[in-house]
């Protein structure tokens, strides 16, 4: 088949080609969709993809002007070769698994999207250091940059404060995207503003590889007069994902999509709290609206934050929904990324895989409906101030009638009642959230201000009131709280003429305290406090106690804290979980009415009219909720002990008993409240099914150091067990048991690789000692190499000789290679001053007055002292 119309199909001569060169101007039009800050994070992963793990960038400025940014890293560093090979336009190698560059063209085209010049200095520290130059401004067929050599190069990095062994120096000139402003203000203005904008956005798009403390990106400003710093900015991560719960239940929900053309595409659905303005919804500063839709990573890299891409419209209505694409190798075809990897393009492939999905009935316009229904329902939402807790007995007078007349009591919660009672030694007061009991020291009853303490400890804990268990950052924010009271009560005395409060015996406070104290045992803990089953897993920890008794001991500080557990802590649950009695069949079809029906009066009482009804309709109403709320309870209670023998048969799993028993009981929660009484079903065997996914999750989350797929977890042991039986090369062990367990050979690789669990550097490892006798030590041992070069070895066989190279660099070449001769400076001979003057053609003499005055000149040098260290003995 021919493509030219008028080709003449007799002809056979074969067809001429001719080879295009790029001409030098081209310089100037690529990278022309960089902004400051994509071009900057296209250099951070060329760094990364060399090793790094420190990143630095640096605004070097003169009044307040930009002048030149500089960019260094830890990395590997490049040979003269290497970096020619770097410069060279799309020039750089494929990159392999797992790096970040792919086009080859990133450093040049960021570079000159943002510069007129870009220089690059690199060392390796075992070779001498190379540096390049390439201007922007070119024309002709062919693109030339300038050669810097070794010694200058050395004496850049050197000044620019280069402290590592390895790494690259990048540095931008001419830069054409900064402020030009006449006014000091404004530029300065616009340089602050530019710096935080940029830790931002180097924030989020490589937030993954931050949160795992592999990497450190810095941002400074440097003065060009006096080489001074100012302050260091550390880029943190920040995570467009970062949330405590989620505006729908059953998200984030993950999906494996297979692609037309093979291989599958990784996606994560998720249903954003609508009542949420935290930073990770607002994004950089804008609103959630306009950060909608997907998220595309590859290699733990941003490409795509946000859009929709043409699966649909963005729209307020959508702004809760967000989705993660994890595009890799294998999605190539079906995801393409731009050269400036700020944005993709999906291709038909993956746009079929996201609109025919159907997994469990779950479709893409469900989602979407799903994330409208929600930011729907949402807006829906009475703003209203929050009644507080009833002030009860020993609550200060006129508290009750101010708080009902203003803003209102919450009557379906205990009364926040306070009384004077001994309470354990160095606390100031105890809480029992259940029942709303506040217990003061009767060290506090003699103060003049107690009324006033009250007032405030009933504003701190009132919204807790109620609740049947704390979640750990409250308990902790509360600890500070009893900690900052204790240190300001501590600063204050008590008035002389204030009476003290006596007991009904005739006791004062203080004789009471000093009564408790002998007889007590020291640090005795107090009783547990009952936990009733709730809405949340029971907390298994006493009362926090800040002791108080020293004057030196930092009381602001809540570590101090004794935390009292119980030795058994999982006996001590199944005892209390023992103690409610089991539900018979009518028994459950009983209970479900009342959580029903208590449902129903709640939804009913959020839209009530009070002037439509009569006044004691709201209060019967209330009651029907309340008991709705305590037939959950007893639902819940009664069904513990078959979440406890559920996750015994989950031990081993990678999780402790008691995070199971957890996990299984949020599941039993669930399972509560979708069930439905008029099937017929038992219970417990409706609820089996709602636990054991709660606890499967929760191990495929949780109970591997490297995580799995949930779906990969349930088929783990037929792996295991396919791996173990087969037989032959790894490729056909790999064909084989991917044939049987049905996922492909590279996932099947992975799930191998890291099928077992990683061993600690501490684990215990036989070693042999001969003689037929094993001696046990860790793993560590047998990993240390004991023919490897020692600290005092590695100094002298790679730190010795950078530093000789940095100090004869500062000498004439001629000099330098004379030095280096007569003392036999790189790994050669020593040789005479006549073998080195019939080198250079000169008289034996006149060697002898060269090396004399550059042994001299070094002596002037600075960093030659540093050579004296390794002349003294050891």
């Amino acid at each position: 088949m021919t493509y030219l119309a008028d080709a003449d199909e007799t002809d056979t001569t074969t067809p001429v080609t001719v080879e295009l060169q790029p001409d030098a101007s081209i310089l100037a039009a690529i990278g022309r969709g960089h902004d400051l800050a994509s071009a900057i994070a296209d250099l951070v992963d060329n760094s990364i993809d060399a090793g790094a793990t420190r990143i630095g960038i640096q605004f070097v400025t003169k009044d307040a002007r930009v002048r030149s940014v500089r960019i260094r890293d830890d990395g590997c560093g490049m040979t003269g070769d290497q970096l020619q090979h770097a410069m060279v336009l799309g020039g750089s190698e494929k990159q392999g698994s797992g790096k970040l560059g792919h086009f080859g063209v990133g450093l040049k085209a960021a570079s000159m999207s943002q510069a007129t010049m870009l220089a690059v200095f690199s060392t390796t520290g075992f070779a001498p250091a190379a540096g390049m130059r390439l201007h922007r401004e070119q024309s002709g067929p062919q693109i030339q940059a300038e050669v810097i050599p070794a010694s200058a190069s050395a004496n850049v990095l050197r000044l620019r404060g280069f402290d590592t062994n390895a790494g690259t120096l990048i540095e931008w000139y001419g830069l054409e995207s900064v402020s030009e402003a006449t006014g000091w203000h404004a530029r300065r203005t616009w340089l602050e503003t530019m710096i935080i904008s940029l830790r931002d956005s180097l924030g989020m798009t490589f937030h993954r590889l931050l949160a795992d403390d592999g990497l450190r990106i810095e941002i400074q400003e440097v003065d060009e007069a006096t080489t001074e710093s100012g302050p260091l900015r550390v880029v943190k991560p920040v995570d467009p994902f970062a949330f405590e719960q989620w505006g729908a239940a059953g998200y984030p929900r993950a999906l494996t999509l297979p692609l037309s053309t093979g291989g599958t595409l990784a996606a994560r659905f998720f249903v954003l709290p609508p009542g949420v303005e935290t930073p990770n919804a607002r994004l950089l500063g804008r609103p959630r609206a306009d950060w909608q839709g997907l998220y595309v990573y590859r290699n733990d890299r941003l490409l795509q934050a946000g859009g929709w891409l043409s699966l649909t419209e963005s729209s307020d209505a959508l702004q809760l929904g967000r989705v993660i694409l994890e595009s890799d190798d294998d999605v190539h075809g079906a995801i393409a990324m731009n050269a400036e990897k700020r944005g993709v393009v999906l291709r038909p492939p993956a746009v079929q895989a996201l609109e025919h999905t159907n997994a469990e009935g779950f479709t893409l316009n469900g989602y979407f409906a799903e994330v409208r229904a929600v930011w729907t329902n949402a807006q829906k939402h009475e703003l209203k101030a929050r009644p507080l807790a009833r002030p009860g007995d020993g609550a200060p007078a006129g508290l009750l009638p101010l708080v009902a007349s203003t803003i209102g009591v919450r009557d379906e919660d205990p009364e926040l009642s306070f009384v004077i009672e001994a309470i354990p030694p160095g606390a100031l007061y105890s809480f029992e959230p259940a029942t709303g009991i506040v217990r003061i020291s009767p060290s506090l009853a003699a103060r003049s201000d107690l009324e006033l303490l009250k007032t405030g400890l009933y504003l701190l804990l009132e919204p807790h009131v109620g609740k049947q268990w704390l979640a750990e950052h409250t308990r902790q924010k509360l600890d500070v709280m009893h900690a900052t009271f204790a240190a300001v009560l501590s600063t204050s005395a008590v008035e002389p003429d204030s009476a003290p409060i006596a007991d009904e015996g005739g006791n004062e406070p203080e004789e009471i305290a000093r009564d408790l104290s002998e007889d007590a045992e020291p640090n005795a803990p107090p009783d547990l406090v009952d936990d009733p089953v709730g809405e949340e897993p029971p907390a298994l920890v006493r009362t926090t106690i800040i002791h108080t008794a020293d004057k030196d001991e930092p009381l602001g500080d809540p570590a101090v804290a004794n935390v009292h557990v119980d030795e058994d802590p999982v006996k001590g649950y199944m005892a209390r979980a023992g103690r409610a009695p089991l539900l018979s069949a009518d028994e459950e079809v009983e209970v479900a009415r009342r959580i029903e029906v208590g449902v129903l009066a709640a939804e009913r009482l959020r839209t009530l009219v009070p002037t439509d009804h009569p006044r004691s309709y709201p209060r019967e109403l209330r009651m029907l909720v309340r008991d709705g709320e305590h037939a959950m309870r007893t639902m819940i209670e009664a069904n513990l002990r078959l979440v406890i023998s559920i996750a015994r048969k989950h031990l081993g799993s990678g999780m402790d008993m008691l995070d199971l028993i957890q996990e299984g009981k949020i599941g039993l929660h669930r399972a509560v409240q979708k069930f439905d009484y008029r099937l017929g079903n038992k219970f417990s065997t409706y609820s089996t099914w709602w636990i054991r996914q709660s606890m499967n999750r929760a191990i495929a989350d949780q109970g591997r150091l490297i995580r799995f797929p949930v779906h990969v977890i349930e088929k783990l042991p037929r792996i295991a067990k396919a791996w173990e039986e087969s037989t032959g090369t790894m490729e056909r062990r790999l064909a084989t048991v991917a044939a049987q367990v049905e996922e492909a050979p590279k996932a099947l690789r992975s799930i191998i690789d890291n099928m077992y669990p990683p061993l600690s550097l501490d684990h215990p490892w036989a070693i042999d000692a001969g003689d037929e006798t094993v001696e046990w030590g860790t793993l560590a041992d047998q990993l240390v190499d004991t023919e490897a070069y020692g600290p005092d070895d590695v100094a002298t066989t790679r730190e010795l000789p950078r530093r000789i190279t940095t100090v004869l660099s500062g000498l004439p070449e001629q000099h330098s290679e004379i030095i280096r001769r007569r003392f036999g400076l790189d790994g050669k001979d020593a040789q005479t001053l006549d073998t080195i003057g019939d080198h250079f053609g000169v008289t034996r003499e006149r060697i002898r007055q060269i090396e004399k005055k550059a042994l001299t000149k070094l002596e002037e040098i600075a960093p030659a002292f540093d050579l004296r260290q390794y002349l003294q003995p050891s």
